[in-house]
C-alpha cells in the first residue's frame, strides 16, 4: 500500500533484507557490503548508528534481489565468527508488516511471479550445466545429436544418422534407391 510515511524508494519493496546481529561496532557498510557480495549483488546495507558515540549498533541490514543470494548469503553466514564474534543473519523483519519476515513463502511466490525481479530462469542454470544424463528428466526421450559436417560416418553395423548417405560399401537402407 501507500504509506506516505514510507521514505525508501519503490524499488526498494523488491528487496529482500538480512538483519546482521552481534558484528563489531567499528564494521563500515563497506565492509559488510564487500563481505556479502560474494553471495550476490548487494542492493542496500544499511547500519544504524549509535546517536551519542557515532559509532554502529553492532547490527546492520543487508538486502539482495534475488532469493538464491539471500539463502546463499544465511546458509553461509549465520554464526560465522567475525573479530571473534559470532554473527547471526537472519531474514528481517518487513517494515509496515505485523512481524511478519522476509523469506517468507508468499514472498518467495510473488518474486516468482514478478517480472520485475530477477529469477532464476534469467540466468543460466549452473548447476545442470553439465548435462548429467542420470539426473531424472535430463535428456530422457530425446534423439542423440547429429554428428557435425566433416565427421567420420558411423562404425559399420550401425545405421547412419537420418539424412546422412550412407559409407561407401554399404547397402543402402531399406525402401531408398541406390546411390
Amino acid at each position: 500500500g501507500s504509506n506516505p510515511r514510507r521514505h525508501t524508494p519503490l524499488s526498494m519493496s523488491d528487496l529482500i533484507s538480512l538483519k546482521v546481529d552481534n558484528f563489531p561496532f567499528e564494521t563500515t557498510t563497506n565492509e559488510l557490503t564487500d563481505l556479502f557480495s560474494k553471495y550476490g549483488e548487494v542492493k542496500d546495507c544499511y547500519l544504524p548508528k549509535d546517536h551519542a558515540t557515532g559509532n554502529s549498533r553492532g547490527f546492520g541490514f543487508v538486502s539482495f534481489d534475488s532469493f538464491e543470494a539471500s539463502d546463499a548469503a544465511i546458509e553461509a553466514m549465520n554464526g560465522q565468527f567475525l573479530c571473534n564474534r559470532p554473527i547471526s543473519c537472519t531474514y528481517a523483519i518487513k517494515k509496515d508488516s505485523k512481524g511478519e519476515r522476509h523469506g517468507s513463502a508468499a514472498e518467495r511466490l510473488l518474486a516468482a511471479n514478478n517480472p520485475n525481479r530477477r529469477s532464476v530462469s534469467a540466468r543460466p542454470n549452473q548447476f545442470f550445466a553439465a548435462g548429467d544424463a542420470s539426473l531424472p528428466g535430463l535428456g530422457a526421450g530425446l534423439p542423440p545429436p547429429p554428428p557435425p559436417p566433416g565427421m567420420p560416418p558411423p562404425p559399420p553395423g550401425m545405421p547412419p544418422p537420418p539424412g546422412m548417405p550412407p559409407p561407401p560399401g554399404m547397402p543402402p537402407p531399406p525402401g531408398m534407391p541406390p546411390p
